[in-house]
């Protein structure tokens, strides 16, 4: 791995341990702090899952068109800032519920700009044989922070659940100070300097990728509309078999296990558990997603890459079904289905991420990664937004068993993927994966 790269992953950990303590939060100062109903707080889910579906597509567009580095630590000051004024709003004892949905929607939209942009720098920091195990460290990072931000997030509950937005605040600034030292500084080439020598060859596209001088060349993709970029964009996942059918089977995935999510917390608070208590069980998500990072380079060589994004799905199947009990069933049973859901997500979504990053060309990334980030993160909150309207009318747990079991069924979706083995895009072609009947390697690079 390269050493840009190491300090990609350094950011994105400060970021997601900033994401999760706040995602848990969230609902929790809301419900503690606010007076929230269920309703609300699966409303307040959904408002923060909104800008995937909102901004999603013209993000993707965006980030093809400006450099990474200053695009991911503008979001980062945003979500600094925002966390920091429910923080202080709090402190000042004028916390209500309607500006706690307005931070939501901020930290939400910056988050896919952060997500979209650190996704598409990826193939440019790491050796092409190194994709898998590249996504594989990142979600690990995403992991750790799913296991430890939580149960930091309810710790903090016990005194005062809106402390967890002072930490996060934090977190997000350290995620802009490793960027910020990622950047190199730039000197002009001297006289007699080989090719070699100059500023940015020793790593390529990889210096140039964190490099956001004013003398870099502006992207060929900042010629063209915002509507043609976002339709070339869609025009790609939707004419490429495989990534047609990921869109879809996680796009169903997502809006069922975000109706499960939305009330979890809720559920279980009404259950007698204590907050700290919530946020301890919350984190076997990220406990499983840890696990299942281990075990995801190991599983794509075995099974080749289609066959190991099946069976990614396929894994958190049961256990979704178990977390639709929740409140039916002991609360440990409740975090043996959020490890199994974690283990299983965390396999499937490195799978399928390295397979995009390989079959999609590097002029198209941003806008790829952006369009599938639409397509299957904006079915959260509506997912979320239909939890909420429903317990208006049903019992929450039975809401909660139903998404359960409406997750469960998405690998269906992906029975007969085309193929297993990854093929390189070349320019002037559009890239497949080629059908074979035997196993095959990790997907190849671009």
């Amino acid at each position: 791995m390269t050493p840009e790269f190491g300090r990609l992953l350094a950011a994105h950990t400060a970021s997601q341990f900033g994401f999760r303590i706040a995602q848990t939060a969230f609902p929790l100062t809301a419900l503690a702090a606010c007076g929230a109903s269920a309703a609300q707080a699966a409303a307040l889910m959904a408002v923060q899952t909104a800008g995937f579906l909102l901004v999603g597509l013209p993000a993707g567009s965006w980030v093809d068109r400006c450099r990474k580095v200053p695009v991911m630590v503008a979001a980062d000051g945003v979500r600094c800032a925002t966390a920091l004024c429910v923080a202080l709003a709090w402190a000042a004892g004028g916390l209500e519920l309607g500006p706690l949905y307005g931070a939501a929607f901020a930290v939400g939209v910056a988050s896919v700009f952060f997500d979209v942009a650190a996704q598409s720098a990826v193939p440019a920091l790491v050796p092409a044989r190194d994709l898998v195990a590249g996504n594989a460290r990142l979600s690990a990072a995403e992991s750790a922070a799913a296991v430890l931000g939580p149960v930091l997030a309810g710790a903090l509950a016990w005194t005062a659940a809106p402390l967890g937005f002072a930490v996060a605040a934090l977190a997000y600034a350290l995620s802009a100070a490793f960027l910020l030292l990622a950047v190199e500084p730039r000197r002009r080439p001297r006289r007699g300097d080989s090719v070699a020598q100059r500023p940015g060859a020793e790593h390529g596209r990889v210096g140039e990728e964190l490099r956001p001088a004013a003398a870099d060349p502006v992207p060929a993709a900042a010629r063209a509309g915002v509507l043609r970029d976002v339709a070339e964009g869609l025009r790609f996942v939707t004419g490429h078999p495989a990534l047609r059918r990921i869109a879809a089977a996680t796009g169903l995935f997502n809006a069922a296990w975000s109706a499960v999510a939305a009330l979890l917390i809720a559920l279980m608070l009404a259950h007698g558990l204590s907050r700290t208590g919530a946020g301890a069980v919350m984190s076997a998500l990220g406990a499983g997603g840890l696990a299942g990072s281990f075990a995801v380079r190991r599983l794509a060589r075995r099974l080749g890459a289609g066959r190991s994004i099946t069976v990614g799905l396929m894994l958190p199947a049961p256990f979704a079904l178990l977390a639709g009990l929740t409140g039916r069933v002991p609360v440990w049973a409740t975090a043996v289905a959020l490890f199994g859901v974690g283990a299983g997500a965390v396999v499937y979504n490195v799978a399928q991420i390295s397979l995009r990053q390989s079959v999609t060309p590097p002029e198209l990334l941003g806008r790829v990664n952006a369009t599938m980030r639409t397509l299957v993160w904006g079915m959260i909150p509506l997912g979320a937004a239909l939890a909420s309207a429903a317990t208006r009318v049903a019992d929450p747990a039975g809401v909660v068993l139903a998404g359960g079991g409406a997750a469960a069924c998405a690998w269906v979706l992906l029975l007969r993927l085309p193929g297993n083995r990854v093929e390189s895009p070349r320019r002037g072609a559009e890239p497949s994966v080629g059908d074979t009947a035997q196993d095959a390697p990790a997907p190849s690079a671009r």
